[in-house]
């Protein structure tokens, strides 16, 4: 293969991973923002992330549950990426804390906000 058709491929290769990171990065910044909104316990700000649908199913008892929750395991420390499908926009992080951690799983919506925001119990 001549070194042209190989820098060809290897740029067809790399394009969708690249759309796939900056998907991934713009998950990242946008679960990172919800996370440290929520164990901040302010619903205000983590409907103002979400999209239309979900705004209107945030509640500030859920919002300080969790903030409890989150509380309970020490200082946030920020996300680590897990998984990935961004087929679906689906992105899975870890958030870190003092004393152990939670998963984040989000999905971006195409104008940036979360179409979902779940929170699991760590591993």
């Amino acid at each position: 293969m001549s070194l042209r058709r190989w820098l060809s491929v290897a740029l067809l290769a790399a394009l969708p991973a690249c759309g796939a990171m900056a998907a991934s990065g713009t998950a990242a910044r946008a679960a990172d923002s919800v996370t440290k909104d929520v164990y901040n316990n302010d619903a205000q700000s983590v409907a103002a992330q979400l999209d239309g649908p979900l705004q209107s199913q945030v509640s500030r008892g859920e919002v300080g549950m969790l903030s409890d929750k989150m509380h309970a395991l020490g200082a946030y420390k920020g996300l680590t990426y897990v998984a990935g499908d961004p087929a679906k926009n689906e992105y899975t992080y870890r958030a870190n804390f003092d004393k152990g951690s939670l998963n984040v799983v989000v999905r971006v919506d195409s104008d940036g906000k979360l179409g979902a925001y779940r929170v699991f119990a760590g591993s």
